[in-house]
């Protein structure tokens, strides 16, 4: 009877292992959505464009992946949406990026990104600042000293809100060559692509984001990057752009691009992700998309990953608060 009762047992255990085998198997079952909080054009609409389409191309994903722009809040209308709509769904990853810990740091999005699941970051997009081909400002010891003579005269459109990523690189540019932050013109914008809209339109002077953001239009002529904020040149593309540093400004700012997931994803869902975006990122296709985007890579993942977020997250307190917008 207790050999009966073992065997029984044991049946009992090789079924539940096998059945959570087969669970783990089978995801992801039906088909997966890729939110961009933004309008299309933008870097986190390429973010989520771009690793679909390596993904779905290389048979990494044998579902389809549909891609949905969800703009509001810089963010934090999705952020908000997950948390308190889609808890537990394990078929939605949103584009995460030093944009959202940028408001998280604003306490624009009253929670912290441990109330969401981060699931990777894959890539760093340099910061950059760019002109139209026909201004009259081509470089960009032009443009800071016109604002500096006359502040009004001189607009900036970008992707972020007041006090966020862009404004602020540009804040921490100004000062480092004399003008007060507070004289700063910045218009902000829901996404990368008004922004450069808005440059191309000649409503603004200037345009600052991302080198990503506006790397078809840098390789078309239609603008003239001034400066990237990185802490070396750019290969492509960007060979011919100096850096800040290289013209006495000691500025770097870098945007981190990746996904997070609702708060209770389950561990299966988070660890396929994990491993099929490292395998993404080791694509030819990727690292195509990457060089056509003046992208770096930066795959990081769990503790490694969460680390990186609380150090981004203090560093960008300790700007905020010297330079006045954040008490």
């Amino acid at each position: 009877m207790k050999k009966l009762l073992l065997w029984a047992w044991i049946s009992v255990l090789v079924s539940v292992m096998i059945g959570g085998v087969s669970l783990a198997a089978s995801y992801p079952a039906k088909a997966v959505e890729f939110i961009a909080p933004a309008s299309p054009g933008g870097g986190w609409d390429l973010t989520c464009r771009a690793s679909a389409k390596v993904l779905q191309e290389t048979k990494m994903v044998n579902v389809p992946i549909t891609v949905f722009n969800k703009p509001g809040g810089l963010g934090a209308v999705v952020f908000n949406d997950i948390v308190r709509n889609r808890r537990t769904d394990d078929y939605v990853l949103i584009a995460f990026s030093s944009v959202l810990t940028s408001q998280l740091a604003l306490r624009n999005i009253k929670a912290t990104y441990k109330d969401i699941t981060p699931i990777a970051s894959l890539v760093v997009d340099y910061g950059v600042l760019a002109v139209k081909k026909d201004s009259p400002y081509k470089d960009l010891k032009a443009i800071l000293s016109a604002m500096k003579t006359n502040p009004a005269a001189v607009s900036w459109a970008g992707s972020s809100a007041p006090g966020g990523l862009d404004h602020f690189k540009l804040c921490l540019l100004a000062q480092a060559y004399g003008i007060p932050p507070k004289d700063v013109r910045y218009v902000a914008f829901q996404g990368g692509a008004e922004a450069l809209a808005s440059l191309l339109g000649g409503h603004v002077a200037g345009f600052v984001g991302d080198a990503g953001e506006i790397a078809a239009h840098s390789e078309a002529g239609t603008v003239l990057p001034l400066v990237m904020l990185a802490s070396q040149r750019l290969p492509g593309i960007y060979k011919n752009t100096p850096t800040a540093k290289e013209l006495g400004l000691d500025v770097v700012s870098g945007n981190w691009r990746g996904f997070y997931g609702p708060p209770e994803m389950s561990k299966e869902a988070l660890a396929y992700w994990e491993k099929t975006l490292g395998r993404m990122v080791q694509e030819p296709g990727w690292k195509k998309v990457r060089e056509q985007n003046a992208w770096l890579e930066l795959f990081q993942t769990g503790e490694t990953l969460r680390a990186f977020i609380d150090r981004e997250l203090a560093n960008q307190d300790k700007i905020l608060r010297d330079l006045g917008i954040v008490k």
